[in-house]
């Protein structure tokens, strides 16, 4: 079905593109978790006099995330099934939102970025996990001769 709107040539650019772009996501993601652990302020605004104790919430979440993150990568890496990726994605997605819910629960502002990372992080799951389920689907459409 989705031949009819791309031909193979440029649905073949569109998955290297997403798969690059998913790539860069998850490295990035980990850097800025490792950075944002050491106390760095370099992606996040990890002030600790503002966020008191919270501040080791916000960067142990991220550690988890992250491990989270590369879990899935592994997995879907190993089993080649990328359909995976499209709820780790909405997942990253409604944490956009959640991260809100938490600085007004707490009373504390939380840095925009993190929404940002976390829009990101989520179109980029999205994006690699869709299109390459679509992909496979097409090559088990050709396979069995639908």
């Amino acid at each position: 079905m989705i031949a009819k709107f791309f031909n193979p040539k440029k649905l073949q650019v569109l998955s290297t593109v997403l798969a690059v772009n998913f790539n860069v996501a998850v490295i990035f993601l980990l850097v800025a978790s490792l950075v944002s652990a050491a106390g760095s302020s370099l992606f996040f605004d990890n002030n600790s006099e503002l966020y008191g104790p919270l501040a080791g919430n916000l960067r142990l979440m991220l550690i988890y995330l992250t491990l989270s993150q590369f879990g899935a990568y592994c997995f879907c890496s190993f089993s080649r099934n990328y359909r995976a990726l499209v709820p780790v994605g909405v997942f990253w997605l409604l944490l956009t939102g959640s991260i809100e819910f938490y600085g007004q629960v707490n009373q504390i502002p939380i840095d925009e970025d993190y929404g940002w990372l976390f829009l990101y992080l989520g179109l980029s799951n999205l994006g690699y996990g869709g299109i390459m389920a679509i992909n496979m689907s097409e090559y088990r459409d050709v396979d069995s001769g639908t």
